[in-house]
């Protein structure tokens, strides 16, 4: 945590007018402050200062029971000057929550590998205080923290309390943290934008309306002006729904204790409609100082108390404003028409109080901010799950305790968020758990043939990633008794592109037959072109020998006699990856995205493949394709067969296994430039990826070396001629390779029958269990008709809502037809 804060403080905090910021953030009435003023002066202020404070201090120790003191006094004050009326609809927070002073011990945090650091005091909900024997003495969790205070003015290891609490309380939108002197305090907002500091400090004695104006808004505030989720409540039991901060002290223990990977919530659209998480797919990105923080649930419809019987895939994230919407870029690509893309069924952005939640012009107020002085631009890390929990995500296989260290760009813009939600009718399983060669093949094929489609509607996907290419449960199909097709999804990261007039290949061709000659010449002596470009070059060859003997000076050829079929569509996807200090997520949305594991050396690095190598223009299709292979290599370098099995030789201490250890790290484990290097190599010396890639393929994976060869010959031929047929037909090209490996691979047919019926029967019985399937008969036929719902375009939501606290709808302000 603190060498994550380290690299994330410099270019995530703003300072803004701390003025400006106490009125927008702390929104209580002066009337109210001036009561409370009167309130507690006689008592805790009779002259200049707070009289619990020390005039001199000689240990930080003095100040943490005067603060306390001081801070309980005014939220008590605030609640019985402004008390809460049983006819309000919203609750507040400060009946339910104390200042403990906790400097002495560590909140015991639900994940094991959380650090054990301490705030020196926090706003803690009292809810517990009358059990507090059966826990350790003194001790409130991670999850009970609504505030945390530091008293050593250290910014960043408050910052990092402030991080812990988003990453274990899901419902938490923003979180408030101060600093605090012997007279001075600073107060600092963390959202998903990152850190909003207050620039001149606040002295609490001089000014004490201040000081009681912050800690009374703890007492006073509705809970979403304090950083929590409405829509977000836990599920206790069918009757008992309620906000984590309003849990009774019999039931908050169980709750407070259970992992965020066992906790069940009930999450409340703009429309009033409402789902029930059944089981986490990602929380992991939850830790995130500033980004997306995406959470993924399987979830099912939650009505009168009563869950459903479809799982659906509810995903919520904080997008930059600037960005389109996942649903945005699905509906322009017409995806509902493509059953190998992720169906989604409903996106929009959620609404507190008729306004979205953003976090520059709602949560921030549109305050304006500037970069604190002396900050320089550093490169960050962040840190995956295991992959028991998280199986969508990436892992890096050389280190079973060691998870993906993925190293981003820290740009120093300022990026405003929204709030985000998708929900998909496509629930499935990742890569890596697939149950026999023929499904692994053909969810490849299915994702490839996806991203096709979506290139043709003028869509590049962007972020082809192992947990974006889903083994998707499809019954309906009938293509296998495993039920499943590959689906392609998370479209967030896309890019549009504007379909480009020229030309890349006639019907006919005029060119020097020295200039063809010398081409095909070239690509005839390469052992990585012949296998899979046997078509064409025959082709070529009776060309050559029919027609150039002798060679005219020029000749016209068409490209139906060389094999080629002419391109039908080209997209110019014209987004500079040059531009080092902008990034996808920010406004000019002038850098790519990927996920560094399968992505492109050129998108890495930003130049091409080859000793003449220059920069690269854009993100492209041939750059998606590749991580497709990435994804694949991969799998038949890490695992040892189906459903998962990893091989031991990575965790072993054997020297004959080094050299297996050594190329799943340096090819997709290690950090950037190791990345860069050992894939640009590759590329050059195609004779290494044969001896260190394919040679080290685990022996269940043999029948697929064929087609990995082919595949990256296909590629390095693109690479080198990137103007001419390859590099524009790759989809096709790939399609047909997979196509014929999944024809061809061999298989066991005894064994891979018995197998795939009992994971089968396995899925179908998780599906089951998350009540997709029900066991009435009626249910599952209707599951297994001939085709499953689709919905013909999606609905985006914006500004519409139900508010969960109250029972008056608002008038919604934008929707699209469902």
């Amino acid at each position: 945590m603190k060498e994550a804060v380290n690299t994330d403080f410099p270019v995530h905090c703003r300072v803004t007018d701390t003025d400006q910021f106490l009125k927008v953030m702390f929104p209580v009435e002066d009337t109210l402050v001036d009561a409370i003023w009167k309130k507690v002066k006689v008592a805790h202020h009779p002259q200049s200062r707070w009289s619990a404070f020390p005039e001199s201090v000689a240990k930080e120790d003095e100040l943490y029971g005067a603060f306390v003191s001081v801070a309980n006094a005014i939220h008590n004050a605030a609640e019985e000057l402004c008390p809460h009326h049983p006819g309000e609809n919203t609750a507040r927070l400060g009946e339910s929550t104390t200042w403990v002073d906790y400097h002495s011990k560590s909140p015991n945090s639900v994940d094991k590998d959380i650090a054990r650091i301490r705030p020196d005091c926090l706003l803690a909900h009292s809810l517990l205080h009358d059990r507090v024997q059966t826990l350790p003495p003194g001790v409130i969790w991670w999850l009970q923290i609504v505030a945390a205070l530091e008293m050593k003015r250290v910014v960043k290891q408050l910052i990092g309390y402030l991080r812990q609490i988003l990453r274990e309380q899901l419902d938490r939108r923003f979180v408030f943290g101060f600093t605090l002197g012997p007279r001075c305090m600073a107060v600092c907002l963390h959202d998903r934008s990152g850190v909003l500091l207050t620039s001149t400090p606040i002295d609490i004695h001089k000014s004490p309306k201040d000081f009681i104006r912050i800690i009374a808004a703890f007492a006073v505030l509705a809970p979403h002006k304090l950083g929590f989720d409405p829509s977000m409540k836990i599920y206790v039991q069918p009757n008992e729904v309620v906000e984590s901060y309003r849990l009774t002290s019999e039931t908050a223990l169980d709750v407070f204790a259970t992992d965020s990977y066992k906790k069940r919530w009930v999450i409340t659209l703009n429309d009033g409609t409402q789902y029930l998480t059944v089981k986490v797919m990602s929380v992991a990105r939850a830790r995130v100082m500033r980004g997306r923080a995406t959470l993924v649930w399987a979830v099912v419809r939650f009505v009168n108390g009563r869950p459903g019987t479809e799982v659906f895939v509810l995903k919520q994230s904080w997008r930059p404003e600037t960005v389109k919407s996942e649903g945005e870029f699905y509906n322009e690509a017409k995806g509902s028409d493509c059953s190998h893309l992720g169906r989604i069924t409903l996106c929009e952005d959620a609404v507190i109080d008729d306004m979205v939640d953003r976090t520059g012009s709602f949560i921030r107020a549109g305050l304006s901010a500037s970069l604190p002085p002396g900050v320089n631009q550093e490169r960050g890390t962040k840190r995956a799950r295991a992959e028991s929990e998280e199986p969508f995500l990436h892992v890096a296989s050389t280190n079973d305790d060691e998870i993906e260290r993925i190293t981003t760009p820290r740009e120093r813009e300022y990026v405003s968020r929204v709030h985000t939600r998708v929900i998909m009718s496509t629930y499935g399983w990742p890569l890596k758990y697939f149950a026999t060669l023929k499904e692994l093949l053909s969810v490849f094929l299915n994702g490839v043939q996806g991203h096709a489609y979506l290139y043709e509607n003028g869509l590049l996907h962007r972020d082809i990633s192992a947990g974006n290419v889903i083994i998707a449960w499809w019954p309906s199909e009938g293509a296998t008794t495993l039920g499943t097709r590959g689906c392609l999804i998370d479209f967030d990261r896309s890019k549009l592109g504007t379909r480009n007039p020229r030309t890349l290949l006639t019907t006919q061709l005029t060119i020097r037959s020295a200039t063809l000659l010398d081409y095909f010449q070239s690509r005839k002596d390469s052992p990585l072109s012949v296998s899979v470009q046997a078509d064409v070059i025959s082709s070529a060859d009776d060309v050559l020998g029919q027609t150039f003997s002798p060679a005219p000076e020029n000749y016209t050829i068409t490209t139906d006699r060389l094999g080629w079929r002419t391109v039908a569509q080209c997209f110019d996807f014209n987004t500079s990856i040059t531009a080092p200090n902008n990034t996808n997520d920010g406004p000019k949305g002038s850098r790519t995205v990927r996920t560094p594991p399968y992505a492109s050396a050129e998108i890495l690095g930003h130049d091409k493949y080859g000793l003449d190598s220059n920069r690269v223009e854009y993100h492209d299709a041939i750059h998606d394709i590749e991580s497709f292979l990435w994804i694949l290599v991969n799998i038949c370098l890490t695992r040892s067969g189906p459903r998962g099995a990893r091989r031991t030789e990575l965790t072993e201490t054997d020297p004959g296994h080094d050299m297996l250890r050594r190329v799943v790290y340096y090819v997709f484990d290690s950090d950037e430039p190791d990345l860069i290097k050992n894939k640009r190599r590759l590329f050059a010396e195609p004779s290494a990826f044969e001896r260190d890639i394919v040679g080290n393929f685990h022996a269940y994976f043999h029948d697929l070396k064929p087609l990995i060869r082919q595949w990256f010959s296909l590629l390095c031929l693109a690479y080198k001629h990137r103007e001419l047929y390859e590099y524009h037909t790759l989809h096709e090209r790939v399609i047909d390779l997979l196509k014929k490996a999944v024809v061809t691979v061999p298989s066991e047919e005894d064994h891979d029958d018995q197998f795939a019926a009992n994971v089968f029967e396995e899925r179908k019985k998780e599906i089951s269990d998350l009540c997709l399937l029900s066991a009435t008969s009626s249910t599952s036929n209707a599951a297994h008709s001939d085709s499953p719902p689709i919905a013909t375009t999606f609905q985006t939501r914006s500004q519409q809502r139900v508010p969960p606290e109250s029972p008056t709808p608002h008038k919604r302000a934008k929707k699209s037809v469902r």
